[in-house]
């Protein structure tokens, strides 16, 4: 919850000084009950609870009314009519590395699910692979448990295809996108997520051109270690080639990203899940709470009136 004019929360510092007067006024009540009544009265049954509950009531509505003057507002997630994107993820031989545990294939595997599970039910999600080339694993559907179960049948093993993988991923979109609906379409996006650097096929900024014409933005994400050498099968591979993820992402009207770990690979597939698909808005609350102060002022006052003849 949010507030648009949070300065007016400090009158709810009177609600404990209220409460202290209160305390302190019973106490006062009850010294001079002892001291000008008699004991055998004192000892009889009397309101308990019943005598503070209007008080209560009343503090309570009165914090209402105080929210109600700083307009509350409630921050809300809608789906989008609808999200298209295309995960495409790097399996050459390199993603067999284990610097991001338990390997980098693995940590793509579960962060691409992760970013699955936070779109909404209703965005279509196609899955890429590449290595020496690029294919279509599954192509854009509603049916998330089918990419999750696809993505769990990925084996590293090959080259790097960059390129490809981004032209692959955008004739996939570009199939259900109508030109004449430039203004109003519904999101695409592709997420591309590599290891290296392009060794073979169609250069990657020539894909990030096609991308660029088509409309469609390339988040790229690179995983594994800066600045340390790694070996897979006693041979040493690429690093990650940033500067070329970078281009391609400045491009497209995407962003790069890093991970050097699962946990930091995880938060960027689950921001990018939380972001794409989704409409934040702002819902006043105002009314409803300025409505339940009201009410619980006015129940207060009622069982005041109803068991001591008199408003708190």
């Amino acid at each position: 919850m949010s507030f648009q004019a949070p300065i007016l929360l400090l009158g709810l510092l009177a609600i404990p000084l209220l409460a202290g007067l209160y305390l302190s006024s019973q106490q006062r009540r009850r010294a001079y009950a002892v001291r000008f009544t008699n004991l055998a009265l004192l000892m009889g049954k009397g309101p308990g609870f019943r005598r503070h509950l209007p008080a209560i009531l009343f503090m309570l509505g009165l914090a209402g009314l105080l929210i109600s003057m700083a307009r509350p507002q409630l921050t809300i997630r809608t789906p989008k009519d609808q999200t298209d994107v295309v995960l495409a993820v790097d399996v050459s031989g390199s993603m067999a590395a284990t610097d991001v545990q338990p390997t980098r294939m693995q940590a793509a595997i579960q962060a691409g699910r992760t970013l699955i599970d936070k779109l909404p039910g209703n965005a279509q999600v196609g899955l890429v692979i590449f290595n020496s080339r690029a294919q279509v694993v599954s192509p854009l559907t509603q049916d998330h448990g089918s990419i999750k179960e696809a993505l769990g049948s990925l084996a590293p093993g090959g080259g790097t295809a960059i390129g490809d993988a981004i032209q692959v991923s955008v004739a996939q979109l570009a199939s259900i996108i109508d030109p004449s609906k430039t203004a109003k379409r519904p999101p695409v996006m592709v997420v591309l997520l590599t290891d290296g650097t392009s060794n073979t096929g169609l250069q990657p900024l020539d894909g990030a051109t096609q991308a660029k014409q088509a409309g469609i933005p390339v988040e790229t994400v690179g995983i594994g270690q800066r600045n340390q050498t790694t070996i897979v099968g006693g041979r040493v591979v690429d690093g990650v080639d940033e500067s070329t993820l970078q281009a391609i992402a400045s491009a497209t009207g995407g962003r790069y990203f890093f991970a050097a770990d699962e946990s930091q690979l995880n938060k960027i597939y689950s921001d990018l899940g939380s972001r794409i698909g989704w409409v934040t808005s702002k819902l006043d609350v105002t009314v409803p709470v300025l409505a339940f102060g009201t009410i619980i002022l006015v129940i207060g006052g009622l069982f005041s009136l109803r068991w001591f003849r008199l408003l708190p």
